[in-house]
Protein backbone atom coordinates (compact mmCIF):
# COMPACT_ATOMS: atom_id res chain seq x y z
CA UNK A 1 0.00 0.00 0.00
CA UNK A 2 1.66 3.43 -1.07
CA UNK A 3 1.90 5.83 1.89
CA UNK A 4 1.48 9.57 1.67
CA UNK A 5 4.52 11.05 2.39
CA UNK A 6 5.86 14.31 2.75
CA UNK A 7 7.82 14.66 -0.63
CA UNK A 8 4.50 12.57 -2.11
CA UNK A 9 2.50 15.61 -1.02
CA UNK A 10 4.82 18.41 -2.03
CA UNK A 11 5.11 17.13 -5.62
CA UNK A 12 1.25 16.71 -6.12
CA UNK A 13 -0.55 19.15 -8.93
CA UNK A 14 -3.56 20.95 -7.60
CA UNK A 15 -6.69 19.14 -7.42
CA UNK A 16 -4.71 15.79 -7.59
CA UNK A 17 -5.31 13.39 -4.38
CA UNK A 18 -3.19 10.81 -2.75
CA UNK A 19 -4.55 7.60 -1.05
CA UNK A 20 -3.40 5.47 1.58
CA UNK A 21 -5.79 2.92 2.02
CA UNK A 22 -8.88 4.50 3.55
CA UNK A 23 -7.44 8.10 4.21
CA UNK A 24 -6.66 10.82 1.34
CA UNK A 25 -4.89 13.91 1.14
CA UNK A 26 -6.46 16.05 -1.32
CA UNK A 27 -4.71 19.28 -2.67
CA UNK A 28 -5.72 22.69 -3.35
CA UNK A 29 -4.78 26.34 -4.90
CA UNK A 30 -4.81 27.57 -1.11
CA UNK A 31 -3.39 24.07 0.50
CA UNK A 32 -4.46 20.70 1.19
CA UNK A 33 -6.48 18.51 3.36
CA UNK A 34 -7.07 15.40 5.11
CA UNK A 35 -10.21 12.97 4.35
CA UNK A 36 -11.26 9.37 5.22
CA UNK A 37 -13.33 7.07 3.47
CA UNK A 38 -15.89 4.36 4.50
CA UNK A 39 -19.25 2.30 4.16
CA UNK A 40 -22.33 2.80 6.19
CA UNK A 41 -25.66 1.55 5.08
CA UNK A 42 -24.42 -0.09 2.06
CA UNK A 43 -22.95 3.82 0.37
CA UNK A 44 -19.62 4.56 0.30
CA UNK A 45 -18.69 7.80 2.32
CA UNK A 46 -16.19 10.52 1.75
CA UNK A 47 -15.62 12.86 4.71
CA UNK A 48 -13.39 15.43 4.85
CA UNK A 49 -11.47 16.10 7.86
CA UNK A 50 -9.57 19.50 8.06
CA UNK A 51 -7.15 21.67 6.56
CA UNK A 52 -3.12 20.02 6.35
CA UNK A 53 -1.97 21.91 9.53
CA UNK A 54 -4.87 22.09 11.79
CA UNK A 55 -5.60 18.56 11.23
CA UNK A 56 -3.00 15.54 10.11
CA UNK A 57 -3.11 12.11 8.97
CA UNK A 58 -3.01 10.61 12.41
CA UNK A 59 -5.78 13.14 13.44
CA UNK A 60 -7.87 11.47 9.91
CA UNK A 61 -6.84 7.78 11.01
CA UNK A 62 -8.52 8.70 14.88
CA UNK A 63 -11.56 10.13 13.02
CA UNK A 64 -11.66 6.78 10.66
CA UNK A 65 -11.60 4.35 13.93
CA UNK A 66 -14.45 6.83 15.36
CA UNK A 67 -16.64 6.41 12.47
CA UNK A 68 -15.97 2.29 12.01
CA UNK A 69 -16.74 2.12 15.51
CA UNK A 70 -20.33 3.91 15.12
CA UNK A 71 -21.08 1.92 12.17
CA UNK A 72 -20.23 -0.92 14.24
CA UNK A 73 -22.78 -0.17 17.19
CA UNK A 74 -25.37 0.88 14.69
CA UNK A 75 -24.64 4.71 16.09
CA UNK A 76 -24.30 6.13 12.43
CA UNK A 77 -26.14 8.85 11.51
CA UNK A 78 -25.81 9.12 7.75
CA UNK A 79 -27.44 12.27 7.68
CA UNK A 80 -25.10 14.11 9.88
CA UNK A 81 -22.07 13.03 7.14
CA UNK A 82 -24.20 14.81 4.12
CA UNK A 83 -21.78 17.58 2.18
CA UNK A 84 -21.66 20.19 4.14
CA UNK A 85 -21.47 23.45 1.97
CA UNK A 86 -18.18 25.32 1.94
CA UNK A 87 -18.10 28.64 4.81
CA UNK A 88 -17.01 30.87 1.65
CA UNK A 89 -20.19 29.14 -0.04
CA UNK A 90 -22.50 30.23 2.50
CA UNK A 91 -21.32 33.51 3.56
CA UNK A 92 -22.79 34.16 -0.05
CA UNK A 93 -26.03 33.53 1.07
CA UNK A 94 -26.02 35.16 4.10
CA UNK A 95 -24.49 38.29 2.78
CA UNK A 96 -27.74 38.42 0.29
CA UNK A 97 -30.06 37.72 3.40
CA UNK A 98 -28.16 40.75 5.23
CA UNK A 99 -28.87 43.38 2.33
CA UNK A 100 -32.30 42.67 2.25
CA UNK A 101 -33.01 42.79 6.38
CA UNK A 102 -29.85 44.71 7.50
CA UNK A 103 -28.91 48.48 8.04
CA UNK A 104 -24.94 47.03 8.94
CA UNK A 105 -25.02 44.65 6.20
CA UNK A 106 -21.61 46.42 4.95
CA UNK A 107 -20.30 46.26 7.66
CA UNK A 108 -20.89 42.33 7.79
CA UNK A 109 -19.58 41.97 4.42
CA UNK A 110 -16.35 43.64 5.43
CA UNK A 111 -15.62 41.49 8.60
CA UNK A 112 -16.27 38.37 6.07
CA UNK A 113 -14.16 39.46 2.76
CA UNK A 114 -11.27 40.97 5.07
CA UNK A 115 -10.83 38.36 8.41
CA UNK A 116 -13.76 35.55 8.61
CA UNK A 117 -13.68 34.45 4.84
CA UNK A 118 -10.03 34.35 4.42
CA UNK A 119 -9.44 32.21 7.46
CA UNK A 120 -12.68 29.85 7.45
CA UNK A 121 -13.21 30.04 3.72
CA UNK A 122 -12.12 26.65 2.46
CA UNK A 123 -13.41 24.68 5.34
CA UNK A 124 -17.29 23.16 5.73
CA UNK A 125 -19.48 24.38 7.89
CA UNK A 126 -19.50 21.19 9.99
CA UNK A 127 -16.33 21.19 10.23
CA UNK A 128 -15.48 24.56 12.12
CA UNK A 129 -15.16 23.60 15.51
CA UNK A 130 -14.47 26.04 18.47
CA UNK A 131 -11.05 24.94 18.83
CA UNK A 132 -10.60 26.30 15.09
CA UNK A 133 -12.60 29.45 16.21
CA UNK A 134 -10.08 29.96 18.78
CA UNK A 135 -7.43 29.46 16.54
CA UNK A 136 -8.84 32.34 14.95
CA UNK A 137 -8.83 34.42 17.84
CA UNK A 138 -5.74 33.97 18.69
CA UNK A 139 -4.53 34.87 15.38
CA UNK A 140 -6.08 38.35 15.86
CA UNK A 141 -4.73 39.17 18.87
CA UNK A 142 -1.72 38.40 17.57
CA UNK A 143 -2.03 41.16 15.03
CA UNK A 144 -3.31 43.77 18.45
CA UNK A 145 -6.48 43.67 17.23
CA UNK A 146 -8.89 45.09 19.86
CA UNK A 147 -10.91 42.64 21.91
CA UNK A 148 -14.20 44.36 21.08
CA UNK A 149 -13.04 44.21 17.16
CA UNK A 150 -13.03 40.49 17.66
CA UNK A 151 -16.30 40.22 19.79
CA UNK A 152 -18.32 41.63 16.84
CA UNK A 153 -16.36 39.13 14.10
CA UNK A 154 -17.46 36.01 16.27
CA UNK A 155 -20.80 37.90 17.34
CA UNK A 156 -20.92 37.71 13.43
CA UNK A 157 -19.93 33.59 12.82
CA UNK A 158 -22.30 33.03 15.74
CA UNK A 159 -24.97 34.75 13.57
CA UNK A 160 -24.21 33.23 10.24
CA UNK A 161 -24.40 30.05 11.99
CA UNK A 162 -27.67 30.14 13.36
CA UNK A 163 -29.22 30.92 9.81
CA UNK A 164 -27.07 28.03 8.61
CA UNK A 165 -29.07 26.33 11.51
CA UNK A 166 -32.55 27.41 10.60
CA UNK A 167 -31.70 27.04 6.56
CA UNK A 168 -30.52 23.03 7.34
CA UNK A 169 -27.10 24.20 6.60
CA UNK A 170 -25.82 22.90 9.29
CA UNK A 171 -26.32 21.17 12.78
CA UNK A 172 -24.96 22.70 15.32
CA UNK A 173 -23.32 26.34 16.33
CA UNK A 174 -19.57 25.78 17.78
CA UNK A 175 -19.60 29.55 18.83
CA UNK A 176 -21.82 28.74 21.24
CA UNK A 177 -19.22 27.22 23.62
CA UNK A 178 -16.97 30.34 22.74
CA UNK A 179 -16.86 32.87 25.58
CA UNK A 180 -16.77 36.56 24.44
CA UNK A 181 -13.65 38.58 26.07
CA UNK A 182 -14.47 41.17 28.09
CA UNK A 183 -14.48 44.68 27.14
CA UNK A 184 -13.77 47.76 28.94
CA UNK A 185 -16.07 50.24 27.43
CA UNK A 186 -15.37 52.93 30.00
CA UNK A 187 -12.32 53.44 27.87
CA UNK A 188 -12.76 55.90 25.12
CA UNK A 189 -9.94 57.17 23.03
CA UNK A 190 -10.34 61.08 21.43
CA UNK A 191 -8.08 63.76 20.07
CA UNK A 192 -6.72 66.37 21.86
CA UNK A 193 -6.26 69.85 20.03
CA UNK A 194 -3.15 69.51 19.34
CA UNK A 195 -3.60 65.71 17.63
CA UNK A 196 -6.63 67.27 16.12
CA UNK A 197 -4.46 69.57 14.26
CA UNK A 198 -1.95 67.69 13.23
CA UNK A 199 -4.36 64.88 11.94
CA UNK A 200 -6.31 67.66 9.83
CA UNK A 201 -3.51 68.97 8.35
CA UNK A 202 -2.39 65.61 7.45
CA UNK A 203 -5.59 64.77 5.56
CA UNK A 204 -5.64 64.68 1.80
CA UNK A 205 -8.19 67.08 -0.01
CA UNK A 206 -10.71 63.90 -0.14
CA UNK A 207 -10.53 63.47 3.64
CA UNK A 208 -10.22 66.63 5.18
CA UNK A 209 -14.00 67.61 4.92
CA UNK A 210 -15.50 64.32 5.70
CA UNK A 211 -13.21 64.55 9.22
CA UNK A 212 -14.49 68.35 9.77
CA UNK A 213 -18.05 67.08 9.25
CA UNK A 214 -17.48 64.34 11.67
CA UNK A 215 -15.44 66.64 14.03
CA UNK A 216 -18.38 69.41 14.25
CA UNK A 217 -21.14 66.74 14.38
CA UNK A 218 -20.26 63.69 15.66
CA UNK A 219 -21.84 61.66 13.06
CA UNK A 220 -21.66 58.30 12.19
CA UNK A 221 -18.78 57.29 9.42
CA UNK A 222 -21.85 55.49 7.56
CA UNK A 223 -24.10 58.35 8.27
CA UNK A 224 -21.48 60.64 6.71
CA UNK A 225 -20.95 58.68 3.53
CA UNK A 226 -24.93 58.20 2.63
CA UNK A 227 -25.83 61.71 3.06
CA UNK A 228 -27.12 63.49 0.32
CA UNK A 229 -27.80 66.98 -0.95
CA UNK A 230 -31.92 66.93 -0.35
CA UNK A 231 -31.14 66.10 3.36
CA UNK A 232 -29.00 69.35 3.83
CA UNK A 233 -30.64 72.68 4.52
CA UNK A 234 -27.94 75.51 4.88
CA UNK A 235 -30.36 78.05 5.36
CA UNK A 236 -31.68 76.99 8.42
CA UNK A 237 -28.81 74.92 9.61
CA UNK A 238 -30.35 71.55 9.67
CA UNK A 239 -28.88 68.64 8.51
CA UNK A 240 -31.42 65.20 8.20
CA UNK A 241 -30.49 61.48 8.68
CA UNK A 242 -32.97 59.51 7.23
CA UNK A 243 -33.37 55.79 9.08
CA UNK A 244 -30.93 56.05 11.80
CA UNK A 245 -29.39 53.60 14.05
CA UNK A 246 -32.36 53.64 15.83
CA UNK A 247 -34.69 53.62 13.28
CA UNK A 248 -36.01 57.11 13.48
CA UNK A 249 -35.17 59.86 11.64
CA UNK A 250 -33.06 62.78 12.88
CA UNK A 251 -32.57 66.25 12.76
CA UNK A 252 -29.06 67.70 13.17
CA UNK A 253 -28.08 71.03 13.98
CA UNK A 254 -25.41 72.42 12.53
CA UNK A 255 -23.08 75.21 13.20
CA UNK A 256 -21.18 78.02 10.78
CA UNK A 257 -18.34 76.11 10.12
CA UNK A 258 -19.98 72.79 8.45
CA UNK A 259 -22.29 75.54 6.89
CA UNK A 260 -19.31 77.13 5.26
CA UNK A 261 -17.77 74.17 4.55
CA UNK A 262 -20.75 72.77 2.69
CA UNK A 263 -21.79 75.71 1.24
CA UNK A 264 -18.58 75.48 -0.80
CA UNK A 265 -18.38 72.25 -1.91
CA UNK A 266 -19.01 70.82 -5.16
CA UNK A 267 -22.35 68.78 -6.34
CA UNK A 268 -22.40 66.00 -9.07
CA UNK A 269 -25.40 65.76 -11.39
CA UNK A 270 -25.41 62.34 -11.82
CA UNK A 271 -24.49 62.02 -8.03
CA UNK A 272 -27.35 63.06 -5.18
CA UNK A 273 -24.88 62.22 -2.24
CA UNK A 274 -22.64 64.99 -0.64
CA UNK A 275 -19.67 62.43 -0.74
CA UNK A 276 -20.19 60.53 -3.63
CA UNK A 277 -18.61 56.90 -4.81
CA UNK A 278 -17.36 55.20 -7.94
CA UNK A 279 -20.53 54.40 -9.40
CA UNK A 280 -22.82 56.39 -10.32
CA UNK A 281 -25.48 57.45 -8.45
CA UNK A 282 -23.64 55.18 -5.75
CA UNK A 283 -22.40 56.36 -2.01
CA UNK A 284 -18.48 56.23 -0.71
CA UNK A 285 -17.97 53.37 0.92
CA UNK A 286 -14.67 53.65 2.20
CA UNK A 287 -11.82 55.98 3.65
CA UNK A 288 -9.37 53.11 5.10
CA UNK A 289 -6.04 54.14 2.63
CA UNK A 290 -6.79 57.93 3.21
CA UNK A 291 -7.51 57.63 7.10
CA UNK A 292 -4.60 55.68 7.75
CA UNK A 293 -2.00 57.21 5.32
CA UNK A 294 -2.84 60.67 7.86
CA UNK A 295 -2.90 59.09 10.76
CA UNK A 296 0.72 58.02 10.04
CA UNK A 297 1.91 61.41 8.61
CA UNK A 298 0.05 62.87 12.07
CA UNK A 299 1.60 60.74 13.91
CA UNK A 300 -1.39 59.47 15.45
CA UNK A 301 -1.81 55.91 17.17
CA UNK A 302 -4.93 53.87 18.30
CA UNK A 303 -7.60 55.75 16.60
CA UNK A 304 -10.35 54.73 14.62
CA UNK A 305 -12.64 56.94 12.65
CA UNK A 306 -15.11 56.49 15.24
CA UNK A 307 -13.01 57.87 17.85
CA UNK A 308 -13.74 60.98 15.87
CA UNK A 309 -17.58 60.73 17.23
CA UNK A 310 -16.08 59.95 20.88
CA UNK A 311 -13.87 63.34 20.33
CA UNK A 312 -16.56 65.90 19.36
CA UNK A 313 -18.51 64.45 22.59
CA UNK A 314 -15.79 64.61 24.71
CA UNK A 315 -14.96 68.20 23.66
CA UNK A 316 -18.26 69.39 24.38
CA UNK A 317 -18.37 68.20 27.84
CA UNK A 318 -15.07 69.81 28.47
CA UNK A 319 -16.36 72.60 27.04
CA UNK A 320 -19.06 72.69 29.83
CA UNK A 321 -22.01 71.65 27.89
CA UNK A 322 -24.43 69.81 30.14
CA UNK A 323 -24.71 66.03 29.16
CA UNK A 324 -28.26 65.86 28.11
CA UNK A 325 -27.66 68.14 25.52
CA UNK A 326 -24.82 66.41 24.46
CA UNK A 327 -26.91 63.08 24.61
CA UNK A 328 -29.21 64.82 22.38
CA UNK A 329 -26.94 65.59 20.01
CA UNK A 330 -25.11 62.48 19.63
CA UNK A 331 -28.97 60.80 19.83
CA UNK A 332 -28.60 58.73 22.03
CA UNK A 333 -31.25 56.49 23.49
CA UNK A 334 -29.92 56.86 27.84
CA UNK A 335 -27.90 58.91 29.40
CA UNK A 336 -25.79 56.29 30.40
CA UNK A 337 -24.96 55.64 26.78
CA UNK A 338 -23.40 59.27 27.00
CA UNK A 339 -21.57 58.84 29.90
CA UNK A 340 -18.84 56.47 28.53
CA UNK A 341 -18.17 59.66 26.66
CA UNK A 342 -17.99 62.09 28.92
CA UNK A 343 -14.06 61.52 30.59
CA UNK A 344 -12.21 64.70 31.01
CA UNK A 345 -8.91 64.72 31.41
CA UNK A 346 -6.71 65.16 34.80
CA UNK A 347 -6.09 68.63 33.69
CA UNK A 348 -9.56 69.58 33.70
CA UNK A 349 -10.64 67.98 36.79
CA UNK A 350 -8.11 70.01 38.45
CA UNK A 351 -9.09 73.54 36.54
CA UNK A 352 -12.53 72.59 38.00
CA UNK A 353 -11.67 71.91 41.28
CA UNK A 354 -9.26 75.03 41.29
CA UNK A 355 -12.41 77.05 40.06
CA UNK A 356 -14.54 76.12 43.46
CA UNK A 357 -11.40 76.70 45.26
CA UNK A 358 -11.85 80.20 43.79
CA UNK A 359 -15.06 80.48 44.86
CA UNK A 360 -14.62 79.66 48.34
CA UNK A 361 -11.75 81.90 48.79
CA UNK A 362 -14.01 84.67 47.53
CA UNK A 363 -16.54 83.73 50.00
CA UNK A 364 -14.54 83.79 53.17
CA UNK A 365 -12.38 87.03 51.96
CA UNK A 366 -16.29 88.85 51.70
CA UNK A 367 -17.04 87.74 55.46
CA UNK A 368 -13.15 88.25 56.19
CA UNK A 369 -12.82 84.81 57.40
CA UNK A 370 -8.74 84.32 58.04
CA UNK A 371 -7.88 80.71 57.67
CA UNK A 372 -4.92 79.78 60.24
CA UNK A 373 -1.29 79.21 58.32
CA UNK A 374 -0.81 75.97 60.12
CA UNK A 375 -4.09 74.56 57.83
CA UNK A 376 -2.05 75.29 54.94
CA UNK A 377 -0.67 72.37 53.11
CA UNK A 378 3.28 72.60 53.70
CA UNK A 379 3.82 71.48 50.01
CA UNK A 380 2.89 71.93 46.77
CA UNK A 381 0.18 68.65 46.48
CA UNK A 382 1.71 66.12 43.60
CA UNK A 383 -1.45 65.93 40.63
CA UNK A 384 -0.81 63.05 38.05
CA UNK A 385 0.07 66.08 35.64
CA UNK A 386 3.10 67.25 37.52
CA UNK A 387 4.46 63.42 36.94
Amino acid sequence: MAKITREAIKSLPIGRALWEGPIFYRKGKTGGSWGISYYAGGRQKRERIGRDGEVTKRDALKALKARQGEVVQGRFDIASTDKSPLFEDFEKNYIAWSKENKKSWDRDESMLKNHLTPFFGKSPLNLIKPGTIENYRTKRRKVKVSVATINREVALLKAIYNKAILWGKARENPVKKIKLYKENNTIVRYLTKKEAGRLIEACNDFLRPIVLLALNTGMRQGEIFKLQWKDVNLKRGIITILDGKDGKDAHLPINEDVQYLLSDFPRFVNNPHVFPGMKPGAPLNNVHHSWNTALKKAGIENFRFHDLRHTFASWLVMGGVDIYTVKDLLRHKSIEMTLRYAHLTPEHKKAALNRLGGMISNLTSANQVQIPKTQKPAKKPLYITDW
